[in-house]
């Protein structure tokens, strides 16, 4: 294992503020090679658990002889903004992932970025752990953006329960993945947690399949077990159920169940009186995938996402 800095910021106050990669295996023509990176942001504390398990346990296997290919782990890209406890960069608040590809001549986080890529370029998989961007939980699922660029048998090799593979949204061009994708890498992000916490039973799903990828794409000689047979789910095949009043929520179900339509999911009741104010029906049946994960909910916030396998037009999509 080689321990390496990738980004070094010195720091009139304090230690310098350190990007640190590790590096496992070598590179040659007859293995691939693959980049994993995990919390962005200061509350993606679920995915520096899952990054820096990933580093100890390939530290042990290639003590073994068992990397075959080269393999890099950056636990932590936003290092100042999880020691400040704060989501994104602490001095301006910008979201380091809504800054690539970067500028080595802007600003700050501009040019952490700009070599961060620097050292992600050329790598045949880039996988990115990732936290939601919004106040839920979900399902471990796999993030597979079409751009002409993608290997959905790759992915396969994850084992994980569902796979959104969708177009790009525009604000998604500023984005890690997007850019990781222009210059041929065969990126991914891996969705999972809840935000500033540390979920053991998604930790331990993600942790084994990206074994299991290393594993199937010969980057590490070590038997795994089968996964699950992934569900390839279209943005159709997704709806959401918003609230239509504020108040206090209570989900009567939660992330893997099975609903039928019109089956009472939740509630909202009125945070001062305590009156009923709202009675969610599911509007078909499904799995729910992800769910609103805060005790107070606003108004047309989504609190549920069914992802089902037949669908109906009519019904509001993400």
């Amino acid at each position: 294992m080689r321990r390496f800095d990738i980004v070094t910021l010195d720091s009139p106050n304090r230690a310098p503020l350190r990007i640190e990669g590790f590096l496992f295996g070598e590179h040659h023509d007859n293995a691939p090679s693959v980049a994993i990176v995990g919390a962005m942001n200061g509350d993606q504390i679920n995915q520096l658990y899952v990054a820096s398990g990933l580093v100890e346990y390939l530290r042990r296997k290639e003590e073994e002889g068992k990397i075959i290919g080269e393999i890099l782990v950056i636990p932590a890209v936003n290092p100042y903004a999880l020691n400040m406890g704060e989501k994104n960069w602490p001095l301006d608040k910008t979201d380091l992932n809504m800054m690539f590809p970067g500028y080595d001549q802007g600003e700050t986080t501009q040019r952490i970025t700009a070599r961060l890529f620097e050292t992600l370029k050329g790598y045949d998989y880039g996988i990115i752990l990732e936290g939601r961007r919004d106040q839920g939980m979900c399902l471990p699922y796999v993030k597979l953006i079409q751009s002409g660029y993608e290997d959905l048998d790759a992915v396969r090799d994850l084992g994980m329960g569902f796979v959104h593979y969708r177009p790009y949204e525009p604000i998604e061009t500023a984005m890690l993945q997007y850019n990781w994708q222009l210059w041929e890498t065969n990126a991914f992000a891996i969705v999972f947690g809840k935000n500033g916490a540390i979920d053991q039973s998604d930790s331990d799903e993600v942790h084994n399949a990206l074994i299991r990828f290393l594993s199937k794409r010969k980057l590490l000689d070590w038997p795994v077990f089968e996964g699950k047979k992934s569900n390839i789910l279209h943005s159709q095949q997704i709806t959401l159920l918003k609230a239509s009043r504020a108040g206090i929520f209570i989900p009567k179900v939660h992330c893997g169940a099975f609903v039928k339509k019109g089956e009472v999911i939740g509630l909202i009741m009125d945070a001062l009186s305590g009156e009923k104010r709202e009675k969610m029906v599911a509007p078909c049946e499904g799995i729910v995938t992800c769910q609103y994960s805060h005790p107070l909910i606003f108004q047309n916030s989504i609190a549920f996402r069914i992802a089902s396998v037949e669908h109906s037009s009519t019904q509001e999509r993400l």
